[in-house]
């Protein structure tokens, strides 16, 4: 699937995993079905670690990240409890690009290693890496050197993408048009299409999306 283009140019420096381990990033759009689809791999008993575990664990006190965060910030953004305080510590942030990136490179660097003992300490021939935005922050140049062997998307058209983040918002008691605000910071699903290694159809029910997936896997002659 995968077509020429500058996004292209930038995965090229990630991609292959250094051990014997097949190291596979799955990622999606907002409202295309990502959850859905890391939720039946793992009911089919593969591993996969999720990015955006990690960063909500790694701001827990004790852990390394909180100690850096603390380190490069000062005390000021823990609240009353000695937890780090995410809205002065994004009010500090937003406020000074520097500072943004400085934060960034500290989460990636974090996410990366903890990612990367996962992969070492997991005795799985295949081990997913669930990451929602990798292409956004490859385009933005935030790589962090992560090493994988292919990117699978999980893929519905824009109006598919549009029509499910408008029910669940309703379902959820939020403004639609809030939420659909998030397409617009995300790549375009089509742009993405053009970069993945394998693209997952969603456009279908839970068992097709499942369907799709055994499919895949049984041509990458991946065992479950």
């Amino acid at each position: 699937m995968r077509q020429n283009s500058d996004l292209e140019h930038d995965t090229a420096n990630m991609e292959g995993s250094s051990n014997n381990k097949k190291v596979i990033v799955i990622t999606g759009s907002i409202g295309t079905g990502k959850s859905a689809a890391v939720n039946i791999l793992k009911n089919l008993g593969f591993t996969v670690l999720d990015s955006d575990k990690i960063v909500h664990e790694g701001y827990n006190k004790g852990t390394e990240l909180y100690k850096k965060l603390v380190d490069l910030f000062g005390e000021d953004i823990l609240d009353e409890s000695g937890s780090v305080d995410r809205q002065v510590l994004g009010r500090i942030v937003f406020s000074d690009e520097k500072k943004l990136e400085a934060l960034n490179e500290l989460v990636h660097k974090y996410v990366r290693l903890v990612l990367e003992k996962g992969v070492s300490d997991c005795g799985d021939e295949v081990v997913f890496l669930d990451i929602p935005v990798i292409l956004e922050s490859i385009a933005r140049g935030e790589s962090f050197k992560l090493k994988y062997d292919e990117i699978w998307l999980v893929y519905v058209s824009e109006k598919t993408q549009r029509k499910r983040l408008e029910k669940r918002a309703l379902v959820e008691g939020k403004n639609p048009e809030d939420v659909l605000k998030i397409i617009d910071r995300q790549i375009p699903i089509d742009q993405k299409v053009s970069v993945a290694d394998e693209v997952i159809d969603n456009e279908g029910t839970l068992e097709d999306l499942e369907k799709n997936i055994v499919k895949l896997l049984t041509i990458k002659g991946i065992r479950w």
